[in-house]
């Protein structure tokens, strides 16, 4: 069992390594991963489910979400919480409440990060803690997935597949936090091409984005402009 916070879709279109917490063993991992037809349809489709959960993260939490978690956890604690995450839920299928809840009581210390006092954590404390292990594990494996395709898309993508991941991409930028639509951006006319330009023009105007999307979208939209600037 999985846990409430992970959709059985999306957590089955996320295999290993895709899946995995740590950065650095995921990024290895999927750098060796050959872009043969079939990682290449797995990876669409991981790129898919990962997107669609991060516009609901949006959606629902807005551009910023702390998860109702205390400042302390993200700050002063948060590199030694971190590690102990890793080691205690390497992988998207390892969150679950049960999980989530003994970390918690053995690493945790209440009163320094909530100024509580309660020895085993109440359910929402595990609730907020689960969503946002989850949301860094997704968010980490969008990050890794967008840099696969980057890396393969120009030799081993057909024009086709190149356009599925770049309409993949354009569809859900305007609805993503701004840390991510920073990485998805600069994406496209690298997958796309130059004939992408009307669409940042679109998104640099925008008012309703975030601005640091809208000013991601006017820098590579100003980039295309100067590399075909007649010389």
């Amino acid at each position: 069992m999985t846990g409430r916070w992970v959709a059985p879709e999306l957590l089955a279109a996320l295999p290993v390594p895709w899946r995995l917490a740590d950065p650095v063993e995921r990024g290895k991992a999927t750098r060796e991963l050959p872009p043969d037809p079939k990682q290449q349809a797995e990876a669409v489709r991981a790129l898919e489910m990962c997107l669609a959960y991060l516009v609901g993260v949006r959606d629902t939490y807005g551009d910023e979400t702390d998860w109702g978690l205390p400042r302390a956890f993200f700050d002063d604690y948060w590199f030694i919480l971190y590690a102990r995450l890793k080691q205690s839920m390497p992988t998207l299928a390892d969150v679950t409440p049960e999980r989530v809840r003994d970390w918690a009581e053995t690493y945790l210390d209440a009163e320094d990060v909530f100024g509580a006092t309660w020895t085993t954590p109440p359910d929402d404390v595990v609730d907020r803690i689960g969503r946002s292990w989850v949301f860094f594990i997704v968010q980490g494996a969008t990050e890794s997935l967008i840099r696969w395709f980057r890396q393969v898309g120009p030799d081993h993508l057909d024009d086709a597949e190149r356009a599925r991941v770049v309409d993949l991409l354009k569809e859900a930028t305007p609805r993503l936090q701004w840390r991510l639509t920073i990485i998805t951006i600069p994406t496209i006319p690298q997958l796309g091409g130059p004939a992408e330009k009307s669409y940042f023009d679109r998104l640099a105007n925008e008012p309703d984005l975030p601005e640091k999307t809208r000013a991601e979208a006017e820098s590579v939209s100003s980039f295309i402009d100067r590399a075909h600037e007649p010389i």
